[in-house]
Formats: C-alpha cells, structure tokens, sequence
C-alpha cells in the first residue's frame, strides 16, 4: 500500500521526535501516544508523523510507551493503518453518551492480544446470515416496506428502513457469456444477500504465527446502499450482466478516484464508510478503492472478504478484496492511478484466480491456557 502522507519538512520532523519522547505517559493507554489522557484525532497525526519520519529514514522513537500506545493492531510496528484504527476509535468515542464508559480501543476494533498459546478465533468468509438465495441473473428485487438491516459496526443492532428499489442487480434474461467463461462464471454465481464483509489478516509475520485470521468484519449501511443505489441508478444499463456492471465499477474507480497522499486529504474520508469516501468524495487509498468495490460484490450478495497484506517485503500495507465463487478464490485489484506507467499498463486484475491468496480458512478454536501455560 502507498504511503498514507506526504512526507513533512526535515526541521518539523525533528521538532515532533523530541516533543513525541517528552510527551509519551509512563503508564502505557492503547491509542494515547501523547499521554494526555484522550484518543483523538491527534494521537493519528502523532502516528502518522512517526511513520513519515522513519520512512525516510530519521530513525525509530525509542520511548517504548510511545510505541506500545501506538501499534494499535498488535503487529509490532506503528504506520498508517494505526493511525486509521486511532480515528475510527475517535469516532465512536465522539458519539457515545456521556454517562457510557467506553470500552478500550482494542476491544471495539476487536483485536486480539499476542499470545503465541491462544490462536485468535477465524470464521469462514461464508456469510451465515442469509436465508435465501438467488442466481446472479435474478433481476431488480423490491423491498416492499418496512424492513430489518444492520448498522455499522454492529449486526446485532437492527434498525428500520423505508422502501427502496435495488438497481445493482441486472435483469433477468441476459446471456450469462460463453460457458466456462469468468464472465459466464460471474453471471451464474450463486447471490446470497447479506451485510457483512470479513476482512483477513494474511501477513506472514502476524500475530497469528503467519496464519490468516479474521482481524475484523466490516458492515453494509444503509446510507452505504444508497449510495451504491444511487450509482447504479445512473451508470448501470439493462443490457449490463452483472460482471459488466462489477467491469465497470472496478474501471470507474480507478480512473475516477484521486488517491488521498496526504494527511489533509486522507483524514476527511477516513472515517467514511468506502463506497462514500469512493463514490461521493471520489478520494481514498486502497483499503478506500478495492473497500468499495467489495461493498458493490456484497450488495450484490457475491461471497466477497478482504485481505490485509504487506505489499513489497514487509515494507508496505496493502488491502484488496477476493470473491468466493463455487469454492474457488478469485482475486480482484482496484489500482490507483499513478500505476499507469506505461499510460496503456494498470495495475489492476478481475476475478483472477491465478493470483488468489487465500480462501477455505478453516475455524480455529480459542484453546484456553492457565497461568501455567497448560491446556
């Protein structure tokens, strides 16, 4: 993944080391590297700050309270994706009641503790919550009236919905493609409707030993739908099959959505859910780009998770998104723009499965250990 900032100046960048060192309280608050007592917006930037300077090369904070405050995921370094946890975490914390306690930022982001005895529990990508099904070709379904949905951040928490026509799905009718096809492959898929998009930690060098695990589950809104609504709505036609219409989101971000290089640009999308921050800002990074385009595949009820992988060596963050498709992963990429060199070369793939990497992880028990490390 690219770096989330612009690099700062040199002579700013050696101002915040010395103040990051004096400021990191002795009594080590998951997300407060400035030890004020708070999880804000500026615990981000002293994150993100960090990871511009030891990105060209001014050296490690050695304040290991700084650090531990600061490596939100657990993955013993500190870069962009903490900073991102830190104002998600922000956002809630703004927004509960003030007689709530909070809970910690780990526990809301559900991320569990190192422990090398105690794998983290993984789910199957499948999604369970979903009683019916459909063939991908099944037309334009209705919601007539009322109807139950999840909120972000929570499927347990139902809310209610107005009426509302689903535009993403194609007619009935259309040719599916030449049998065998990835096109044919696409339009014949079994759709399951569901709200929930599981995103995998793959890195090789995790807190799982190197095992993928499920690192946490992102969820359809209804403001998110209606806004995949709403650009179906204006781009998709009834001659499109739904890989013509999965085609053309997937070139349609890439060519419409400006990558975020900066802080300023990146921390007024970054608490958006990615179809807005993609589809309405038109601004985002990876997790931004190929994020909206799983949400398209989930609304369309493809068995579709997310990969969180290190890009490059162990040099750089990546996300992307899969699809499960009759037990076979099919890897997308959604490239940001200044791949394109040569101008004719994107850095972008559709339903590959040569390039799958991961799927059928299977569901680990939490073994439970004592404080004698026995079983």
């Amino acid at each position: 993944m690219k770096k989330l900032v612009t690099f700062v100046l040199t002579a700013i960048c050696m101002t915040f080391m010395g103040a990051m060192t004096s400021n990191a309280a002795d009594k080590t608050v998951i997300g407060d590297t400035n030890g004020d007592g708070s999880v804000n917006s500026s615990d981000a930037s002293d994150i993100l700050e960090y990871y511009a300077n030891i990105s060209i090369g001014k050296g490690a904070i050695t304040d290991k309270a700084f650090t531990a405050a600061a490596d939100i995921n657990n993955d013993s370094r500190v870069d962009s994706s903490d900073a991102s946890y830190v104002l998600e975490y922000y956002g809630y914390t703004s927004t509960i009641p003030e007689n709530e306690e909070p809970v910690g930022i780990r526990d809301f982001l559900k991320i569990p503790e190192k422990n090398p005895d105690t794998p983290p529990v993984t789910t199957t990508a499948k999604s369970d919550s979903a009683s019916t099904t459909t063939t991908a070709l099944a037309g334009k379904p209705e919601i007539n009236g009322s109807t139950t949905q999840t909120t972000s951040g929570s499927s347990e928490t139902p809310i209610t919905t107005t009426e509302m026509v689903n535009y993403v799905l194609a007619p009935e009718g259309l040719d599916p493609g030449k049998k065998g096809s990835i096109e044919y492959i696409v339009n014949t898929a079994e759709l399951v409707p569901h709200d929930n998009i599981p995103l995998y930690n793959i890195k090789a060098d995790n807190i799982n030993g190197g095992k993928p695990y499920l690192s946490r589950t992102y969820y359809l809104t209804d403001d998110t739908k209606k806004i995949l609504n709403d650009f179906a709505k204006e781009h998709f036609t009834d001659d499109m099959t739904n890989y013509d219409r999965l085609k053309y989101t997937w070139n349609w971000l890439h060519f419409n959505v400006d990558y975020a290089s900066s802080w300023e640009a990146y921390s007024k999308i970054s608490e958006l859910s990615f179809s807005e921050a993609s589809f309405v800002y038109k601004s985002g990074q990876c997790i931004q780009y190929n994020g909206a385009f799983a949400e398209m595949m989930a609304y369309m009820g493809y068995d579709v998770y997310m990969l969180e992988k290190w890009q490059h060596g162990l040099s750089g963050q990546h996300f992307m998104s899969e699809v499960n498709i009759g037990g076979i992963g099919y890897n997308t990429e959604v490239g940001e723009r200044s791949y394109d060199a040569p101008p004719n070369y994107y850095w972008m793939w559709l339903f590959d499965s040569s390039r799958q990497e991961f799927f059928g992880v299977e569901e680990q028990k939490t073994v439970s250990v004592n404080a004698n490390g026995e079983k």
